[in-house]
């Protein structure tokens, strides 16, 4: 049903049809008018699509449509008042006006087509928002002849606003670009292709000019995709989707006004299998739709239990502690998920193989002897996880190789001091009881690994391991700059990304490692079938069978299964996590 005052306006559709704005021509003193007008995808018209932010929800400016005033945000006013043209009739699509956003049912089946709808679209209007004098030397350069000037003269600062407008940091538009024929980013009353602001982003990135005068990306979310979005749109034409494995954690960062929107404004890029598994349905709890989808994406098919790097939730949530709640604040920022082999850059979280991971080989064969002992609901997808009918258990096949031993959290405080002589302290902890390591040297190796997770990269950008010497060089200061003014190395960077959100912990058998900052002494540290890492289990009781789910851990000396060949076949389990 359609809300009593939107029945002259909003029409109901049928299957395959949109509706489109036919804004009318004006100067810009004119007030907005426009009409509403229905169309199918099967025989898409000529129609252009508007990408752009909401900003303030309050509806204060008006456009007349069929004669009824309607109510729009500022922000979407001046984007039409901008792309309006003084005589011909202009068709676009538009989220806001082409859509009844009161009624969840069409709302659902209009986001389900929104991957086509921007396909289909002659032209994507990319609004940035009105000019500005803090970066308006930005979109002077992007709009001037290539090779006119270089980024490294633009001002820090500039690039600072111009990367953290509102847009650069929206989940929604994503699909909006890169499924776009043409997309053309509009700032003010200039315009430029997209493909110049991409890149842009990457000949910063590469000129290494964040660490040599700031961060021009502080403000920017979508720092990530912009760096991969070339291969990104590789991927969506190579495998026909960006399965949600991957997306999910790429794109936390970004915002959307409803928590559901989390996954809804990703499904345009998924696959067809993550299409089949999750449908759009602005009708279902928030707590259903996080819980199915942590549940699909756990045991997705392109890479088993890989998704279990970023669930968790707080022990007050309602939701499985195997699951996520997005609307809860995430701290850590790095997770220790194995990269592809030739993955070259540290941001990078995308498919570049069609081999499937897989875990330690001794482990998944004793695994998969044993039968399944949970009543399994059917997710359609791979056999590494079974979860029970309601969704509130999830059963692993595994086992426990060892428990945490001590817990030490990282500082309060967030200055260099603090963190250092936290280190510090770590250091002479790691040096009197990782017993699992030989000597003295072997033990503070192994505490420099694991702070930095094993290498780092110098001023060159080459991948150095002798973490030990890039630790005492940190300590004193001495890692500051090269003689090209740049950072010696990112040994420090890295440490301070791998810290968010974790605890430093010996295991009972003497090994050092980070855990989830909630890990306590005692809790379990267990392999999975069907993965590689290790992950952090709490027994519920002192004889029960079922588990909280703690979340992933990284533990120097096991990370390649060496505890599992010492591990005997009968303690293969399966775990109930609840």
């Amino acid at each position: 049903m359609y809300p009593k005052a939107h029945n002259d306006i909003f029409r109901p559709l049928d299957d395959g049809q949109i509706r489109l704005l036919l804004l009318q021509p004006g100067p810009v003193s004119e007030p907005l008018r426009g009409r509403l007008e229905t169309v199918t995808l099967l025989r898409p018209p000529h129609y252009e699509a508007l990408s752009y932010t909401w900003g303030d929800p309050e509806r204060a400016e008006k456009l007349l449509v069929e004669g009824r005033e309607v109510g729009i945000t500022k922000n979407l006013h001046v984007a039409l008042l901008h792309l309006r043209h003084a005589t011909d009739v202009k068709a676009l699509w538009v989220d806001a006006l082409c859509i009844c956003q009161e009624d969840h049912v069409e709302k659902s089946t209009q986001v389900r087509m929104m991957g086509d709808i921007f396909r289909n679209a002659n032209r994507t209007w990319i609004w940035l928002g009105e000019a500005s004098h803090e970066d308006e030397v930005v979109m002077e350069h992007l709009c001037t002849s290539a090779g006119e000037s270089a980024a490294a003269d633009l001002p820090i600062h500039a690039l600072q606003c111009f990367f953290g407008r509102a847009w650069f940091r929206r989940l929604w538009i994503l699909q909006e670009a890169l499924l776009s024929k043409q997309p053309i980013a509009v700032y003010g009353n200039k315009q430029t292709d997209f493909d110049r602001v991409v890149r842009l982003s990457t000949e910063l990135i590469f000129d290494n000019l964040g660490n040599n005068r700031g961060d021009p990306f502080v403000h920017c979310y979508l720092e990530r995709c912009l760096h991969e979005w070339d291969r990104l749109k590789e991927v969506l034409s190579e495998r026909g989707g960006w399965p949600l494995v991957y997306a999910m954690p790429m794109t936390e960062q970004l915002q959307c006004t409803y928590f559901e929107d989390r996954v809804f404004a990703l499904l345009g890029l998924a696959t067809d299998a993550d299409r089949e598994s999750i449908r759009v349905d602005y009708t279902s709890s928030l707590e259903r739709i996080q819980t199915e989808l942590s549940a699909h994406l756990i045991n997705s098919t392109d890479n088993p239990l890989a998704a279990l790097h970023y669930m968790g939730v707080s022990d007050s949530s309602d939701q499985p502690s195997w699951s996520r709640d997005w609307r809860e604040e995430k701290k850590v920022k790095w997770h220790f998920w194995r990269k592809a082999g030739d993955a070259q850059e540290r941001w990078q979280i995308l498919p570049k193989t069609q081999v499937r991971a897989s875990g330690h080989p001794w482990l998944d064969a004793e695994a998969e002897k044993r039968a399944w002992r949970l009543t399994a609901a059917d997710r359609g997808a791979g056999d590494a996880a079974h979860f029970s009918p309601d969704l509130k258990m999830l059963a692993l096949k595994g086992v426990s190789v060892d428990t945490v031993g001590s817990v030490q959290l990282p500082p309060v405080d967030g200055d260099a001091d603090s963190w250092k002589a936290t280190c510090e302290a770590w250091r002479q902890t790691a040096l009197d009881e990782a017993s699992a390591y030989p000597g003295s040297q072997e033990r503070l190796e192994a505490f420099c690994e694991t702070l930095c997770r094993g290498s780092y990269r110098d001023d060159k950008g080459s991948l150095m391991t002798n973490c030990g010497e890039a630790y005492e060089a940190w300590i004193r200061g001495e890692d500051t700059s090269s003689s090209e003014g740049r950072p010696g190395n990112d040994f420090g960077f890295r440490m301070g990304q791998l810290r968010s959100g974790r605890s430093f912990v010996i295991t009972s058998k003497g090994f050092v490692g980070l855990a989830p900052e909630k890990a306590l002494a005692g809790d379990l540290v267990c392999f999975f079938m069907g993965n590689r890492d290790p992950f952090i289990l709490r027994p519920k009781g002192t004889t029960s069978t079922e588990y909280r789910f703690i979340g992933e851990t990284l533990i120097t000396g096991m990370m390649e299964g060496e505890l599992l060949a010492k591990a005997d076949e009968s303690e293969v389990t399966e775990f109930w996590i609840e």
